[in-house]
């Protein structure tokens, strides 16, 4: 009788993993529309300080309260391959919580000798943003109605202050 009930449970046990993993399989792929490609860099106009000249668009998702961020996407419509510009695009933004959505923009970046496009969104991140992870979400939709969503993780840590070394005091010997 131990043995039938042990068996039971088991077969239950067995039936509790294996259904929901077949009901999966038998899902259908959910249709891609819009493929994303995302990452954010720190910009060059932050709103405290000055400008960045040497530092500016290195790929980061760590920011300080104060620095910009700038959001860099670039994307195709999975059926054709055409790549999102403004001839295609009705709209693209970024919603960062506790802030209005970031219109994104189409244009060229770079030297023009080495010249790229892609959709741009900065953000200056405010004194009192909360700390630690957050999630930005990227939108567009296209003029043939094609969506693509995409939820960015980025991480805003407490500022850096960087203070003058002090100088030992100096003893007098005396002699």
């Amino acid at each position: 009788m131990k043995r039938l009930l042990l068996m039971m449970g088991l077969a239950v046990a067995a039936s509790a993993i294996l259904v929901p993993s077949l009901a999966q399989a038998a899902d259908p792929p959910k249709k891609l529309d819009v493929m994303l490609y995302v990452d954010t860099v720190n910009g060059s106009r932050p709103a405290a300080g000055a400008p960045r000249r040497k530092v500016s668009c290195t790929q980061t998702n760590v920011f300080a309260r104060g620095e910009q961020q700038v959001f860099r996407i670039w994307g195709s419509v999975a059926g054709s391959g055409d790549i999102l510009s403004t001839e295609n695009v009705k709209y693209a933004y970024v919603t960062v919580p506790g802030s209005p959505n970031l219109k994104l923009s189409w244009g060229a970046h770079g030297a023009t000798s080495n010249r790229v496009w892609f959709w741009t969104a900065a953000w200056n991140l405010p004194a009192d943003a909360p700390l630690g992870e957050s999630t930005a979400k990227i939108v567009f939709k296209t003029e043939d109605d094609a969506f693509g969503i995409y939820e960015f993780k980025y991480t805003i840590v407490p500022q850096l202050n960087v203070t003058a070394k002090k100088k030992p005091a100096t003893v007098k010997s005396r002699s």
